[in-house]
């Protein structure tokens, strides 16, 4: 059986932390617990710190109803700023090269 109160205090933990993934998790837990403003904000932030997986959420639940337009919006201009910012010119090289030439080196 599935403690899922620890797992949903070791998952705020990790999210006050800064783990995106932890964060994304909220979210869908508190949404399919009924909660779908608090697990929208939790998406929300989450596909702002460059979340793919959170900005397809908050897409799905725009077409389905349960987040705005500007919500979509912001999620996506936050995703984008953040992929920005985490681009570099190593990171391009090693993603030209792919993960198998990088495991070789």
């Amino acid at each position: 059986e599935k403690d899922m109160a620890k797992a949903f205090r070791h998952y705020e933990a990790a999210a006050m932390g800064g783990d995106v993934h932890a964060r994304h998790n909220l979210g869908c837990i508190e949404g399919e617990a009924g909660n779908c403003d608090l697990g929208l904000q939790h998406i929300l932030i989450s596909a702002k710190l460059g979340n793919e997986d959170s900005l397809n959420t908050v897409k799905k639940m725009f077409m389905a109803g349960l987040a705005t337009k500007a919500d979509y919006a912001a999620a996506l201009r936050g995703y984008q700023n953040a992929i920005k910012e985490m681009s570099s010119p190593d990171r391009d090289e090693a993603k030209a090269l792919g993960f198998m030439k990088i495991k070789e080196m």
